[in-house]
């Protein structure tokens, strides 16, 4: 029976946990986003698009989509130059089989908005992903 423990205590300490295999199953670089629009709401924005799964074998479940808010002074800024007012982290979830697109929305809350001097701009990057 003691070997036996030790065995389990062994695997379960050195085999990766469900979500740990669930996060490398499919990369970002595995995706491609397109469409991108963000429309500001009564309490922040909603960034809807598409999303194709170019995993081999994966389904994709979940993205995890920081954007940041950029007060520019003008469109053509370059971001580095601009303030940064607002970010926000925002899960999508969507159900994308390998080698298939899908449409997704994510909706986001910017709390304390300084009111904009310039333009708006904004841009987006994928933190985290679940996969199956």
């Amino acid at each position: 029976g003691v070997v036996v423990l030790a065995g389990l205590a062994w695997y379960l300490a050195v085999s990766p946990s469900q979500t740990e295999r669930a996060e490398t199953l499919v990369t970002v670089e595995d995706l491609t986003l397109d469409q991108l629009e963000l429309e500001r709401t009564i309490r922040g924005a909603t960034l809807r698009g598409r999303v194709e799964n170019g995993a081999d074998a994966a389904r994709l479940r979940e993205m995890t989509i920081t954007v940041r808010l950029f007060d520019c002074e003008l469109e053509t800024t370059s971001l580095e130059e601009c303030a940064i007012i607002g970010e926000s982290d925002a899960i999508a979830r969507v159900d994308v089989p390998p080698g298939q697109l899908r449409g997704f929305s994510a909706h986001y809350i910017f709390p304390n908005l300084p009111p904009l001097v310039g333009v708006l701009r904004w841009d987006h990057r994928i933190t985290t992903l679940r996969a199956t």
